[in-house]
């Protein structure tokens, strides 16, 4: 109860009522006087009952809050009650209960989940994750010491990628026997040497008529009646690897590359070449961005003649040499494993982020770095984040763990801004990006990547709309069940538009010289500096005040590039509104147009009206196919009144439009 003291008598000020059975408690009531509201004491109240809670060693405590009652259920969010499952409510008035549940931190047998504002989908630290072993082919090793060889910059990789913890190698006792075997005597083989710091596995012997054998020969060798000695040996590394849990054969071998599909699904171990850890390198200068000053900033792949800078760079970063050694630049100068970028202002690096990725290029593991004390600090970790997002395939989920120095907050608060989370003390960010637009079609194909790459679980059927805020039902890594709302969803995952059947969208012109830097959906690259909106994630659209009314928050934009002036006449993206609010035009200033591509002139030009309607908006999509103005007329939103404006469309429109642009992706 809460008792406000200092008058003549105490005060009721307001209580909490409760029920507890252990190890777990329910809030039955709350309540503050109204005039004692606003001064924190209700998130108080409920932090002085959960550290009793926690001090008698219970577990968790509930509170179930109907799914209308939009303040309090914003209060118990910020109480770090989270929604852990939904119910009906009373017939008459069809609602729902939300049963939200906060875990406390006492001694427990078993860990909580792991699940609050700091990690939101429960996701698996980086440092908890398995690095997989493989066995290793004796000809993959003779690629290595072998400079002359065709595949010895790709077995260079493989052994990068062990340097850099991707994965892990190991050896049969065939190796070292055939090393012994060969050996000319008198001269020592410098290979056998190498190979002792590697861990052996003793071939796998078949019996006569080894079943596995047969099975393992009838995928790989498929109507071969003789085998040679060769593929006797590449059947016993495979059946080596089943047999010891390994993560797979790493080769060169075409019959075992070809049947590597076939052989993770039935033994669910990987058959892959060494080129499997090599990152793509960046082949073209990325090019110049605006900066706020008159030098513009140069991005570029970096190389032998900038590593002296960068380390120098790196340790006014308050990083050691051990550090900068195994983490930032641990392959050297010469990476096949790593992507390099450095960032310039006036020939003094301000900038610094090298990644790489694990198999199949769904795990990437990134280091930046800026400089705090330049005037671009946030300005640069925007540039090199877009350039990571950038570098990472087109499509499709994969996890990214991002480390930043110590004491970068402006770094810490741009990758939060993008679906980045982690703990407060803690170097070290993550996030699963999505990578695309979710529709009724691919529902199913996106889930299932999900799955793989984050271990993350949609509900099996796409979930109707009904709003930003509804609750999508996932179940997180560590096997919890939670609920997260629709908004808060698309931004951990971002880029990321779930675009649920009944979704509301409008249809909204730009020209084209506004279009291509706003939303980059040119095909060719320009000549001029990047614009500073090119690599905000939220970016502002304005419009005449009387669009306000159709931007509401979670509404989806398909933004229709006119065909005036060599415009393309087509839809050509697509995106999520964040907010919009009014602005007088006087009024309008560096913040509303600093994330635009307008500036005071030519919002004047454009809207001849004393208020705009500025319209932040995000997760922004190129779309793959662009929808024709005939497209448009054939569904019914193209008529040259309707796209003058902005306007709503339906949801068959909607839907018309989605299946148009990504049909057969």
């Amino acid at each position: 109860m809460l008792i406000q003291r200092g008058g003549k008598e105490p005060q009721y000020s307001g209580h909490l009522l409760f029920a507890q059975r252990y190890p777990a408690a329910r809030v039955i009531q709350m309540h503050v006087d109204p005039r004692c509201r606003r001064q924190g004491l209700a998130g108080g109240l409920v932090q002085r009952f959960c550290d009793d809670l926690t001090c008698m060693g219970f577990t968790s405590v509930y509170a179930s809050v109907a799914d209308d009652l939009s303040e309090a259920n914003i209060f118990w969010e910020a109480q770090n009650f989270h929604v852990q499952a939904v119910r009906k409510g009373g017939e008459s008035r069809k609602r729902k209960i939300f049963r939200r549940c906060r875990e406390l931190d006492s001694p427990q047998l078993f860990p909580v989940s792991g699940i609050d504002q700091h990690n939101p989908l429960g996701l698996t630290p980086a440092s908890a994750t398995a690095i997989s072993l493989f066995l290793l082919d004796l000809n993959v090793l003779f690629d290595v010491t072998g400079p002359r060889r065709v595949r010895h910059e790709e077995a260079v990789s493989l052994f990068q990628a062990e340097r850099l913890s991707i994965c892990k190698l190991a050896i049969s006792n065939e190796v070292r026997e055939e090393l012994h075997r060969t050996a000319s005597i008198g001269r020592v083989d410098p290979m056998e040497g190498f190979i002792d710091i590697l861990p052996s596995f003793p071939l796998k012997r078949f019996a006569s008529h080894d079943p596995l054998r047969s099975k393992l020969a009838t995928i790989v060798f498929p109507g071969k009646v003789e085998l040679t000695k060769n593929d006797e040996s590449d059947l016993r590394h495979l059946a080596t690897a089943i047999e010891h849990e390994l993560a797979g054969l790493i080769t060169n071998d075409c019959a075992l590359l070809e049947a590597g599909r076939v052989l993770q699904a039935n033994y669910g171990i990987e058959v892959i070449s060494p080129d499997a850890f090599k990152v793509e390198q960046a082949n073209r200068l990325p090019g110049t961005y605006e900066s706020r000053g008159a030098e513009d900033l140069f991005l570029k792949a970096v190389d032998d003649q900038d590593i002296a800078e960068l380390l120098g760079f790196l340790r006014r970063q308050n990083l050691g040499s051990t550090e900068i050694a195994t983490q930032w630049f641990p392959t050297g100068g010469n990476s096949l494993v790593a992507g390099r970028l450095g960032l310039w202002a006036e020939k003094i690096p301000i900038g610094y982020i090298t990644w790489s990725a694990t198999l199949q290029q769904n795990h990437v593991s990134a280091h930046l770095a800026a400089d705090c004390e330049s005037e671009e600090c946030d300005h640069a970790a925007r540039i090199l984040l877009t350039s990571l997002f950038d570098k990472l395939p087109a499509e499709g989920p994969r996890r990214i763990d991002l480390i930043i120095p110590p004491f970068q907050s402006v770094i810490k608060d741009i990758a939060t801004g993008l679906g980045f989370r982690g703990r407060p003390n803690e170097q070290g960010l993550h996030k699963v990006v999505l990578g695309g637009v979710v529709t009724v079609d691919s529902w199913a194909k996106f889930r299932a990547q999900l799955q793989q790459v984050g271990n993350i679980k949609l509900p099996q059927e796409i979930p109707r709309f009904h709003d930003c805020g509804q609750l999508i039902d996932i179940i997180t890594p560590d096997g919890n069940r939670r609920f997260i709302p629709l908004d808060d969803l698309e931004s951990l995952l971002s880029p990321a538009l779930l675009c649920l059947p009944g979704r509301t969208a409008v249809l909204t012109p730009i020209q084209k010289i506004y279009s291509e830097p706003l939303l980059g959906h040119s095909p060719q690259s320009s000549l001029l500096p990047a614009t500073r909106v090119s690599v905000f994630n939220d970016r502002h659209y304005i419009s005449t005040w009387r669009t306000l009314r159709h931007f509401r928050r979670g509404t989806l934009i398909f933004f229709y590039e006119s065909g005036g002036k060599g415009g393309r006449a087509a839809v050509v993206a697509v995106a999520r509104v964040r907010q919009a609010y009014l602005r007088r035009a006087e009024d309008i200033g560096v913040k509303d147009l600093g994330q635009s591509v307008l500036d005071n002139d030519s919002v004047n030009a454009l809207v001849k009206s004393k208020r705009v309607t500025v319209t932040v908006f995000d997760n922004c999509f190129v779309l793959p196919r662009e929808v024709s103005l005939e497209q448009l007329r054939s569904i019914g939103c193209g008529s040259s009144t309707q796209l003058l404006s902005t306007h709503p469309i339906t949801a068959t429109q909607t839907s018309e439009i989605l299946r148009k642009a990504f049909r057969n992706d």
